[in-house]
């Protein structure tokens, strides 16, 4: 009977330990705007823009979030993820921002719905494409949310044989290329956000309007390259 006694309070204590001990909850992000900030509409798209492959750097290339710390350091942050892979993610986020602009010539931006803009999973095949490349992507929580990003875009024609694939590299022609930077703080976090959560829905949102002003780098570069595009794409487009 004492020797129960005696264990008892060592369950106990036990327990609390693992109750204290609990895995944290996950928590997911992502770039796309809401649905709810644009209009609704049916579209028929004339012409496809396709939007992708969009590569970044190997050491984001996973779902977990890498928070740059100071000069040097970096710290991935195991149950704060993003909601699909970051490439894909930023992919669909231009494809949103896009579409909400008036593309010329009938132009619809589709990046698929694995985000990859290969084009093996478009409803149509795709006259352009976008390549993008982030050179940079840093999530900065401290001092102040803010984020460092570089993103490189290119304007490719793609081949009017559909046999060869829609992004095969021997084929494609650059229109437009160009690099936009950004680095500014992280606006204020959404209405409801957690506290242990608003740092990096900020972050979230700056990396976001990076997104948006890229697209709108795009957009402008095709309202004013189409002559440019008509000489240089492969007849048939």
């Amino acid at each position: 009977m004492t020797a129960t006694r005696r264990t008892l309070p060592a369950l106990a204590a036990s327990l609390a330990l693992l109750a204290g001990c609990s895995t944290p909850p996950d928590y997911f992000h992502t770039l796309r705007p809401s649905l709810a900030s644009g209009p609704a509409a049916a579209h028929d798209a004339a012409r496809v823009l396709a939007i992708g492959p969009v590569s970044v750097p190997e050491s984001l290339a996973r779902d977990e979030w890498v928070v740059r710390t100071g000069e040097t350091g970096a710290r991935v942050y195991d149950h704060q993820l993003w909601t699909q892979a970051l490439g894909a993610d930023i992919a669909q986020a231009l494809v949103d921002y896009l579409n909400r602009d008036d593309l010329p010539d009938g132009l619809w931006a589709d990046a698929g719905p694995t985000g990859s803009g290969s084009g093996a999973d478009l409803a149509q095949s795709a006259p352009l494409r976008v390549r993008v490349q982030v050179l940079r992507f840093d999530s900065i929580l401290a001092p102040t949310p803010a984020v460092a990003d570089q993103v490189r875009w290119t304007i490719e024609c793609l081949p009017s044989d559909a046999a060869l694939g829609p992004v095969d590299a021997g084929r494609y022609r650059a229109v437009r290329s160009a690099v936009r930077d950004a680095a500014p703080p992280a606006p204020p976090a959404a209405a409801g956000i957690d506290a242990s959560q608003q740092g990096f829905d900020r972050v979230a949102r700056a990396h976001s309007e990076t997104v948006r002003l890229v697209a709108d780098d795009i957009a402008a570069a095709l309202r004013a390259s189409a002559a440019e595009r008509a000489r240089a794409c492969i007849a048939g487009h």
